[in-house]
């Protein structure tokens, strides 16, 4: 992994005595320098380091203002910043320590206190990147379907309920597929259930492909998903729909299981705005409905539900 230092003074001498030092470190693999404030945020914003060296008093945007400007972007909270600077001001220190700086070195700087320093915040700041990166994998775990890797139905209910309060207010388009394989019980019981669970992910793959940011699908339960798209109308419902019957009955299953030839889907489709629909159970209720119809009116084919 590739760690770098950002470097902030108005003295390019200084600049270099500080980087010597670092350099020799091998702690960083890259270093980016700065003469003020506002160009060193800029090159935050481009190119975040693990770590700030930055100076105080600097003409036109010293340190003060280069650390509040940093605060009130909390994406790069974690990225500390040691202030080495020539005041020796306890209300400077004070200041500078309570505008979200981390530590405080005096210049003329003693080269192997500001390396203890350094290597003290880096590996903080390491640790916390360790720890936040396990933490996004445990979410994305507890999130998520381990066979399919779609989405699971607790989190799916999570989405719903935000994207139908949503659609609700502003009077907006939301489409809900309820997507169902047909026979897939005499899919377990000619193949297996290994068998099953391949097919499930060859269903998966097909259902999230070509899907935007803003579309959910999730594995609602044994063989059924369901796919969640704001913002579509009927029409658009109508297409996502037509096309996962059409690929789904064309997936090559040989290299699967030799007795089965093909594998079919039936759709249940409910779209927003509905003034029948008052709460998001009553939204799955009529997806199921519709859903229950294709499979009541001989599988392989998409049904929309309707009041009537």
């Amino acid at each position: 992994m590739i760690h770098s230092v950002l470097i902030i003074d108005d003295s390019q001498q200084e600049r270099n005595e500080i980087k010597d030092v670092l350099e020799k470190t091998g702690l960083f693999d890259a270093f980016y320098e700065a003469s003020d404030g506002l160009k060193g945020f800029k090159i935050m914003l481009s190119n975040p380091p693990d770590l700030i060296v930055c100076d105080l008093i600097m003409p036109d945007f010293d340190g003060f203002k280069f650390l509040r400007l940093k605060r009130a972007r909390q994406d790069y909270d974690n990225i500390p910043v040691l202030i080495v600077t020539g005041r020796d001001d306890m209300n400077d220190k004070i200041r500078g320590l309570e505008e979200g700086a981390q530590d405080y070195v005096l210049k003329p700087f003693n080269p192997l206190e500001l390396v203890a320093r350094v290597k003290a915040h880096l590996r903080i700041k390491l640790l916390q990147d360790e720890l936040k990166q396990v933490n996004e994998k445990l979410e994305t775990l507890s999130n998520t379907d381990p066979l399919t890797e779609l989405f699971n139905r607790r989190y799916f209910f999570n989405i719903l309920e935000k994207e139908f309060e949503r659609t609700k207010r502003y009077n907006r388009a939301l489409s809900l597929l309820m997507v169902d394989i047909d026979f897939f019980k005499t899919v377990n019981d000619k193949c297996g259930h290994l068998t099953g669970d391949k097919v499930l992910t060859v269903v998966a793959r097909v259902l999230k492909t070509d899907l935007r940011k803003i579309d959910s699908c999730a594995r609602y339960g044994g063989e059924e998903f369901v796919i969640l798209l704001p913002e579509t109308d009927i029409n658009g419902a109508t297409s996502v729909g037509n096309r996962y019957l059409t690929e789904i009955r064309e997936q090559d299953l040989s290299d699967i299981c030799t007795k089965i030839k093909a594998i079919t889907v039936s759709v249940g489709v409910v779209c927003l705005p509905n003034d029948d629909i008052k709460t998001t159970d009553v939204f799955l209720k009529y997806a199921d409905d519709a859903l229950y119809t294709a499979k009541k009116q001989g599988r392989n084919k998409m049904v929309i539900y309707h009041k009537d």
